[in-house]
């Protein structure tokens, strides 16, 4: 691992030499990129190289830890405003080059309706009653979507409880895509891509003040069967609607 090499023994002029021809992506035996391992040894001469190279900021180590969230552990404010202005930048451009896909692949689904209901369950006996569910709402029309949602946030074992929409606009700019409706207080908010300098201070004040969370969903327990209807003798259900039948 040349590059990782460089970054551990701080050689920023090899480092410079060396991303022209090597890939800055790549993981040592532990996971980590050589921008992970410049945030946690504090080279910050060498991450801002490879942040200026466009190394990637959301990737996760073996751990399951970004570069930001090591930043965050060890407290560098100055790091964590380098990579998050970086790891904004990069969702940005990631968005934008998946978009043509996104729409094309809305034009050819057909039009829906879906509810998902979804709850944490706990083996501690009532604890299941005070987790958080909902019911989400997804409209789809056209190339345009809207999710509906109850919970807003989940804070000291207490659900916070409104009535929020999100909005995907696939006619619209993109900078004008995604909005998200308050209905009970009627007020909206558009995401718009850049942020003011004040914007980006406050987030990073609130990345130092928090908790840091890794979370990973396993899915080698998740089966799909076939919904059933019936009392004594059960078979599999269908449904009718226009020319289909499922």
């Amino acid at each position: 691992f040349p590059v990782h090499e460089c970054v551990f023994k701080g050689d920023v002029r090899r480092l410079s030499a060396l991303i022209r021809t090597q890939g800055i992506a790549q993981k040592d035996s532990h996971g980590n990129t050589p921008l992970h391992l410049a945030v946690m040894l504090g080279h910050k001469e060498c991450a801002h190289l490879l942040l200026a190279h466009n190394a990637p900021v959301k990737v996760k180590n073996a751990q399951g830890w970004s570069p930001l969230a090591e930043a965050i552990s060890y407290g560098d404010r100055q790091m964590i405003s380098a990579l998050l202005r970086k790891l904004k930048q990069q969702s940005r451009e990631s968005v934008e080059e998946k978009r043509p896909r996104l729409l094309k692949a809305l034009k050819e689904l057909g039009d829906f309706y879906l509810e998902l209901h979804w709850d944490f369950q706990s083996w501690v006996p009532l604890l299941s009653r005070i987790l958080p569910s909902d019911a989400c709402k997804i409209h789809k029309q056209g190339i345009n979507i809207r999710l509906d949602t109850t919970l807003i946030d989940f804070t000291d074992m207490k659900c916070q409880r409104g009535d929020l929409s999100f909005i995907f606009n696939g006619d619209a700019a993109p900078s004008e895509s995604f909005v998200v409706l308050d209905n009970e207080q009627k007020v909206y908010q558009r995401i718009h891509h850049e942020e003011s300098e004040m914007e980006t201070e406050e987030e990073v004040d609130i990345l130092m003040s928090s908790d840091i969370y890794s979370a990973t969903l396993s899915t080698k327990s998740i089966t799909f069967t076939r919904a059933q209807t019936g009392w004594l003798f059960r078979e599999d259900k269908t449904v009718s609607g226009g020319e289909l039948r499922a």
